[in-house]
């Protein structure tokens, strides 16, 4: 875990909220300057208040839902913007007491001390795809839940679901309801395919705007991940709006722990004690990777050969993740080095 390093006279901690902020500004020496609540998360007040230090001021807030705007303000304001990271920022959880106001004292002396854990603050200018994407993948899995709601219906009435991929839409419509003589149930049926087909159109739509949006922006990147057995469209784009600058991460240990590739342990004395922070990074690049693990394999004969000796050793579930560590690797120095995917690398024991 790295820590931020402070380098302003003045550390201000915010207690960040939908409908308040509660502000604590302390000097070098941890002498509290500032400490009050903001109605109203208003900005404009917040400099009023810290005006005689902003010349010298880094601000942090924790990484909740609703940072976005203040990253923001604080960057038209030019004022130093920490991101801290919440699930590694344990500290303010300890002690008998927790509130907002004891919460941004305590950020504000942990970035005076240097012991604020920095995440990333995701650029205004790329944000808007990244949530662009995601809102494509929930409309995703709301199609899947409709689907899957469909089938369990069939199963229901004692039918046999119609596959959705051997066929059309229109036949695939026509084929389901035909099962049913009930007009209830063929109605609610049809309720759920007129939703499937809303989704079919507006996802459709999103990959049209995210690819070119791909193409504008990462143009270079995106084509060379194409090129790699197993990434597709949609593989692509994750790992593009999910990583942003591939240059934030120092090293290969750095992104496969972000995509959630490998464990943390808890040691002790030289022993191991157990398995910690499995949910510390991506979400959403640890499924890809995985996936593209499994799509690999059925692409490219070799990484075929190669992941039926990892899985035939390990196990299939062991196996599979191994293997989408090797890819990730492949793709990190793929896009630090602006190169084209070499099979060698990943199919090699020292890799």
């Amino acid at each position: 875990m790295d820590y931020y390093t402070s380098l302003t006279k003045y550390n201000c901690g915010i207690d960040l909220h939908s409908k308040q902020m509660y502000v604590c500004v302390v000097d070098k020496d941890g002498e509290i300057l500032i400490h009050k609540n903001i109605k109203g998360n208003d900005f404009g007040y917040f400099l009023k208040i810290t005006k005689p230090y902003l010349s010298d001021m880094t601000v942090v807030c924790e990484s909740t839902f609703n940072w976005y705007w203040l990253a923001d303000a604080c960057c038209d304001a030019d004022i130093e913007f920490v991101l801290a990271h919440a699930l590694y920022l344990k500290h303010i959880h300890g002690g008998k007491n927790k509130n907002d106001r004891i919460d941004s004292k305590k950020l504000a002396h942990l970035l005076r001390a240097n012991f604020i854990p920095p995440a990333y603050a995701y650029p205004a200018k790329h944000r808007p795809m990244r949530a662009l994407f995601r809102l494509r993948m929930n409309y995703v899995w709301d199609r899947s839940s409709l689907l899957g709601h469909l089938k369990m219906n069939q199963y229901a009435e004692g039918l046999v679901p119609v596959p959705t991929k051997a066929r059309g839409r229109k036949e695939w419509e026509k084929s389901i309801l035909d099962q049913y003589t009930d007009p209830i149930l063929k109605m609610s049926a049809k309720c759920d395919i007129e939703m499937i087909y809303s989704y079919d159109k507006q996802i459709a739509l999103l990959e049209k705007t995210l690819v070119s949006q791909a193409k504008k922006f990462f143009s270079r990147e995106y084509s060379s991940l194409l090129g790699v057995p197993g990434i597709g469209k949609i593989m692509a784009l994750t790992i593009l709006f999910e990583v942003d600058d591939i240059n934030r991460f120092p090293t290969v240990k750095d992104f496969l722990s972000y995509s959630r590739l490998v464990k943390g342990s808890v040691a002790s004395a030289g022993k191991i004690k157990g398995l910690t922070g499995g949910k510390m990074g991506n979400a959403y690049l640890r499924w890809a990777f995985g996936q593209i693990a499994i799509t690999a394999k059925r692409c490219d004969p070799l990484i075929k050969i190669y992941g039926e000796k990892i899985i035939n050793k390990h196990g299939k579930f062991k196996g599979n993740a191994i293997l989408g560590n090797k890819i990730a690797r492949c793709v990190y120095y793929m896009l630090k080095k602006g190169e084209v995917f070499d099979i060698e690398p990943l199919i090699s024991k020292s890799f």
